[in-house]
């Protein structure tokens, strides 16, 4: 092969090559970040006359290659999903016709004599191959590749009938996951115009693997999409968003494959060029405001449970931390799953990305805001005494606190230190079901956050008298006001906007919107107006005073960082599985209370019908090792 004059080319982009082919010297066209394509229609081998008389005719396919897929990172530039480039072997069926043609011809004279051929059958009409040629000659090629690697492998039948009957001008990949030194052995090998030539396959990569695996997500093999104009598209499948980041910012990750319209013969074969080549356009990088080692420490404290964990930069409403378990490796699952794998996590229910999608009774977290529904209302005084001795009797029910023997003479200061339930019930009641309600809809809890990232629940809950009575359940009751003032009953949230109202509150307001996205100096209501949380300075600075002392001196010390004052509030719910009622332990807080940076949100699930699984004991401490882990930074 050698170069010649093309005054037409663009010397930067294109040069005008020669070849010998079946005789013939045919100029090739070399087209950065195209693949060599034949400029003039090649000898059909063996086509019959009979083809012309036929009236047998051009076609059209466009040749796309894949572009690589932009880079996803954390805040600090840590690579979390990335492309990575190996080399595949695959066979040019155009250079390779010759070789058909032979070994046609070969099986043809094995069959003189036997019943299904005569010597005087004529060939295959057209020019056209068997099946089982193309078989024999991409075997033969193969062996010479496992010849240098070492390996044994075989052709798959059922792939290289399908691309026999559809994909002729597009190369057979033989292997397509050669090693970096098995490829410089077969580059050793080849020769000029051999069929068989190296070509680079993108792959996706997860260096961490499972972390934040239902955060970033997974990525499929997407068939070529079809063309406006009607003519058919071919070439390697595209590697295309299936959940996560990976879905959510697919447009911009894929960037834009290259493309080449070309010729093909009337057996399938590439016959040269027919448009302008167009390069791939990599795709756009994503950086999120993951913190890594948030991300890793709350996985790891929460390693063989069931739930979730969300931590939120308080000031932008950047995510900082969403884990979801149990999870998965990315690796494993991207772009395909094994089916036996895919069977195992559909029934572990690891594809559920609990911290948006899981809905749970917040228990006595939701104290915080029957006690913001009282002062708000002023049915609630900070000072107020409620006597407890464990339990209380209300509408000729009675109702429980978690300490069957009570905790005596109660206030704020100390009723969410212990978290007595008598206190939230006679707080609840005072203020009505309408006002618990209205204050978990002025959090929000009424609506999915607007988090991006897809598939976010939107069946989250706040009951009241008329959704009851919509429901055809009868009218409200005086007990269903005691249950919803300790966040049971009806009432659903995800731990996602748990966290956020924790940053809402931290900031005295009632609305985070947040992102996924790095965005410095991004609003923590994204686009909308802040929404004030409206309570008197003595009110607030009071209740904030009540939940440092649920970390400080209060059942939540197991969420204690030293040097970091904390304002949280544990909870513990229950509900109902097929084996069983079960409890969710729940955490929630923001740190630290004087200049707060970071709200988190923790919400974990017992695996034991009956069994006592509370949120100061189990969630707490996840919360103490994921707030250690932000403050030792």
């Amino acid at each position: 092969m050698r170069p010649e004059t093309d005054p037409s080319a663009n010397q930067s982009s294109a040069v005008l090559w020669s070849a010998e082919y079946s005789g013939r010297r045919l100029p090739v066209r070399l087209i950065r970040g195209c693949c060599a394509v034949l400029l003039l229609g090649s000898p059909l081998v063996g086509r019959s006359a009979g083809d012309a008389a036929r009236g047998a005719k051009e076609t059209r396919c466009r040749l796309v290659t894949p572009a690589p897929r932009g880079t996803i990172y954390d805040r600090d530039l840590r690579v979390l999903a990335t492309t990575r480039t190996h080399m595949a072997a695959v066979l040019d069926w155009e250079k390779a016709r010759i070789e058909l043609a032979a070994q046609e011809e070969a099986f043809a004279g094995d069959q003189v004599g036997s019943e299904t051929r005569s010597p005087s059958d004529p060939a295959p009409a057209g020019g056209e191959v068997s099946a089982r040629a193309w078989l024999a000659v991409a075997q033969h090629h193969l062996d010479r590749v496992n010849g240098v690697t070492g390996r044994r492998s075989a052709v798959d039948a059922v792939r290289l009938e399908r691309a026999f009957a559809h994909d002729r001008a597009v190369p057979f990949v033989l292997v397509d996951d050669l090693t970096a030194e098995e490829a410089q052995a077969v580059a050793a090998t080849l020769r000029a115009g051999d069929p068989v030539r190296l070509t680079p396959v993108y792959e996706r990569w997860y260096p961490y693997g499972s972390a934040a695996a239902h955060v970033i997500g997974r990525v499929h093999r997407q068939p070529q999409p079809r063309t406006p104009d009607g003519i058919p598209t071919v070439g390697p499948p595209l590697l295309a968003g299936d959940s996560g980041i990976e879905r959510q910012y697919d447009e911009r990750l894929q960037g834009r494959p290259g493309d080449v319209e070309i010729r093909t013969d009337p057996l399938g074969f590439a016959a040269g060029p027919a448009g302008e080549c167009h390069e791939a356009v990599p795709g756009e990088d994503v950086v999120l405001g993951l913190d890594l080692d948030l991300q890793q420490a709350a996985e790891r404290a929460m390693a063989g449970t069931h739930g979730a964990a969300v931590a939120i930069e308080v000031a932008t409403g950047e995510v900082l931390a969403m884990a979801s378990m149990p999870a998965f490796d990315l690796n494993a699952v991207s772009p395909v799953i094994a089916p036996e794998l895919k069977l195992k996590m559909d029934a572990e229910g690891r594809w559920l990305n609990r911290a948006i999608q899981a809905l749970y009774p917040p228990g006595s977290t939701f104290k915080v805001f029957t006690v913001l529904a009282g002062l708000r209302g002023a049915t609630l005084h900070p000072d107020d005494v409620v006597h407890c001795d464990g339990s209380c009797e209300v509408a000729g029910h009675r109702f429980v606190c978690h300490n069957p023997d009570g905790h005596g003479d109660v206030s704020l200061a100390t009723a969410l230190a212990v978290s007595c339930n008598i206190y939230a019930y006679r707080a609840g009641l005072a203020a009505g079901a309408e006002a618990l309600a209205a204050e978990a809809r002025r959090f929000h809890f009424d609506a999915p956050t607007g988090i991006d990232l897809p598939h976010e629940a939107r069946r989250m809950l706040v009951p009241d008298p008329t959704w009851k009575r919509n429901q055809g359940q009868g009218p409200w009751t005086p007990g269903d006001t005691v249950n919803l003032s300790i966040g049971q009953g009806a009432l659903r949230i995800s731990p996602l906007q748990a966290a956020c109202a924790m940053a809402s509150l931290a900031r005295r307001e009632t609305l985070t919107v947040p992102t996924l996205l790095h965005r410095p100096g991004r609003k923590p209501t994204g686009d909308r107006p802040a929404e004030p949380l409206g309570i008197s300075d003595r009110d607030y600075s009071r209740l904030i005073g009540a939940m440092q002392a649920v970390v400080e001196s209060g059942i939540g010390r197991e969420a204690q960082v030293p040097g970091v004052t904390i304002a949280g509030k544990t909870g513990t719910a229950q509900i109902s599985r097929p084996q069983g009622m079960m409890n969710v332990a729940w955490f929630m807080a923001f740190a630290p209370v004087d200049r707060p940076e970071i709200a988190v949100a923790v919400a974990l699930e017992g695996d034991q019908p009956g069994v006592e699984f509370a949120g100061a004991e189990h969630a707490a401490p996840v919360v103490g090792e994921l707030l250690g882990a932000y403050f030792d930074r």
